[in-house]
C-alpha cells in the first residue's frame, strides 16, 4: 500500500492551525472560529507543492497543563498525528507573543520527535510595522531559523512549505488518480452521541475520532481511506445533526453544513441509531429525508445493541417499527451492532461490500427489453386525451445511483403509479439492496 509524506501542524489553542490548513489547501477545508478548542480530531487534507503531494494533518490545540479527560483525547490525537508525519510545523501566535505554553510544546516536540524536521513558524504577522518586534522574542527558543507567516493573508506560507517538502520525492507515483476518485465515500451519520465516531474507530481498528459521552464531541467532517483485505474504504465521520429549533453557534453552524455536504455528495450512508434508546425520532426522520434526498445508497445500523433489550423478538419489533417510521428506506439493510464491543462490525463490512456490488449492477437491455414487455402486456398505460400512450424502450444509466430511462412517446401522461407499477417489475427480476431505485420517463 503506498503512502505519500505527511505534514502535521501543531501548536496551542487558536494560533491559526485550521486557518494554516486552509490556506495550505487552498479551500476551507477545516472549521475556522475565534473560539478556542474548535479543532478536537485530527483533520487531514491531500495537497501539491512544487511538484510534491502530500498530506496535510490539522490537529486539536495543546494545553500541556489540561487534565480534563476532552483534552487527554485531543493530546492522543496530536499524538497520532506526530507518529504518522514526515514533517512538524509548530505554529505560534505572533500577535499574543511567546507564553510559557509554547516553550513547553516546543520542549515536548524535541524532546519526543528528535527524528523529525521541525519548522516554527510565527503566525498572524498581518502588519509589516509591528512584525520585527512582535517576532523578536521567539528567537528566546534558541531556533536559528523561525519562520514568520500571515495564514490568513498568505503572507510568507509558500516560503515555508518551500523547506517543508523540500525532502518530499518529486511526482510522487502511487494508485492512479482516476481509480482513487472513483472509490465509493462511506458517511457515517446520525443524531448527536448514537455512538458515530466509536462505530468509525470501530471500522478502521483504531482511535481516530474522539469518542466522549458529550453531545457535540465531533464537530468536522472525518475522513479516512483504510484498506482491508485489499478493499480500500473511504469512510467519513460527521458531526451529529441536532434538532433544527435548537440555536447554534457559529461553529455549530458551519458543522451542521460540513455534515449536510457530506450526505449530499456520500455514495453510501450508514444511518445510525441508538438501540438503547430503541425509538425512532422526528430528527431520525429529518436525517433520514436528508439521505434519500441525496440518492445515495443506505444501510440502517442500530448501534448500541449490547446495552439494549437483544432478544429475537426485540428485534423483530424494532425491524417492523423501523420499515413503519421509514417507508422510503425500505430497501436498506438493518444491523444492530455495538461499536463498543465490536458485535457484528464485521457483518457491516460484507454488508457494504453487498451494497457496493448491487451499486454496480447493469440489467442488459435484453432483460430490460423483456421486462417492459410483460409489463406493457398485463397492464398497459392508460391513454392521454384520447390517445394511446406508447412505451418505446427501457434503460439503465450506470450506476450508482441506480436510475431507468423509459422513453415514452407522451412523458407526462405516465402517471407516478405507473411508474411504479414498471419499478416494480424491474425489482421482481433484480434486487438492488441498499439502493433507492428510480425512473425517469422521457420523450
Amino acid at each position: 500500500m503506498h503512502t505519500i509524506p505527511t505534514i502535521a501542524i501543531v501548536g496551542r489553542p487558536n494560533v491559526g492551525k485550521s486557518s494554516l490548513m486552509n490556506r495550505i489547501v487552498g479551500y476551507r477545508h477545516a472549521i475556522v472560529d475565534p473560539t478556542p478548542g474548535v479543532t478536537r480530531d485530527r483533520n487531514y487534507a491531500e495537497t501539491v507543492w512544487n511538484g510534491r503531494k502530500f498530506n496535510v494533518v490539522d490537529t486539536g490545540g495543546l494545553d500541556p497543563d489540561d487534565t480534563k479527560p476532552l483534552m487527554q483525547a485531543i493530546k492522543n490525537q496530536v499524538d497520532f498525528a506526530l507518529k504518522e508525519a514526515e514533517s512538524i510545523i509548530f505554529l505560534c501566535d505572533g500577535h499574543a507573543g511567546l507564553v510559557p505554553d509554547d516553550k513547553q510544546i516546543l520542549n515536548f516536540l524535541r524532546r519526543n520527535w528528535p527524528d523529525r524536521p521541525l519548522f516554527v513558524a510565527i503566525n498572524k504577522l498581518d502588519h509589516a510595522a509591528n512584525d520585527d518586534m512582535n517576532l523578536a522574542e521567539f528567537y528566546e527558543l534558541g531556533l536559528d531559523v523561525i519562520y514568520p507567516i500571515s495564514a490568513v493573508h498568505g503572507h510568507g506560507v509558500a516560503d515555508l512549505l518551500d523547506v517543508a517538502v523540500e525532502s518530499f520525492p518529486r511526482n510522487w507515483e502511487g494508485e492512479e488518480e482516476d481509480k482513487r476518485t472513483n472509490l465509493e465515500q462511506i458517511a457515517i451519520v446520525g443524531k448527536p452521541n448514537v455512538g458515530k465516531s466509536s462505530l468509525f474507530n470501530c471500522l478502521i481498528g483504531e482511535d481516530r475520532s474522539i469518542v466522549d459521552n458529550a453531545p457535540g464531541t465531533t464537530r468536522d467532517t472525518i475522513l479516512k481511506r483504510f484498506v482491508r483485505d485489499g478493499k480500500i474504504y473511504n469512510f467519513i465521520d460527521t458531526a451529529g445533526l441536532r434538532r433544527p429549533d435548537r440555536e447554534k453557534d457559529d461553529v455549530e453552524q458551519f458543522s451542521v453544513y460540513r455534515t449536510l455536504g457530506a450526505i449530499k455528495n456520500t455514495d453510501l450512508a450508514i444511518l445510525v441509531m441508538d438501540a438503547a434508546e430503541g425509538k425512532i425520532t422526528n430528527q431520525d426522520k429529518r436525517i433520514a429525508g436528508r439521505v434519500i434526498d441525496s440518492g445515495a445508497g443506505c444501510i440502517i445500523v442500530w448501534n448500541k445493541w449490547d446495552i439494549s433489550k437483544h432478544s429475537e423478538k426485540d428485534w423483530d419489533d424494532l425491524t417492523r417499527h423501523t420499515r413503519d417510521e421509514f417507508p422510503q428506506l425500505t430497501f436498506a439493510p438493518m444491523l444492530a451492532t455495538s461499536a463498543k464491543t465490536g458485535m457484528r462490525v464485521n457483518k457491516l463490512f460484507s454488508l457494504i461490500n453487498q451494497v457496493q456490488v448491487n451499486g454496480r449492477k447493469i440489467v442488459s437491455n435484453d432483460k430490460l427489453k423483456s421486462i417492459l414487455y410483460d409489463a406493457v402486456t398485463m397492464q398497459p398505460p392508460a391513454s392521454f386525451n384520447g390517445h394511446e400512450v406508447k412505451l418505446f424502450s427501457l434503460n439503465q444509466f450506470p450506476g450508482p445511483p441506480i436510475i431507468f430511462k423509459l422513453k415514452a412517446s407522451e412523458p407526462k401522461a405516465v402517471h407516478f403509479s405507473y411508474q411504479r407499477y414498471i419499478l416494480n417489475h424491474i425489482r421482481q427480476e433484480e434486487t438492488f439492496d441498499g439502493w433507492p431505485v428510480k425512473l425517469v420517463v422521457r420523450k
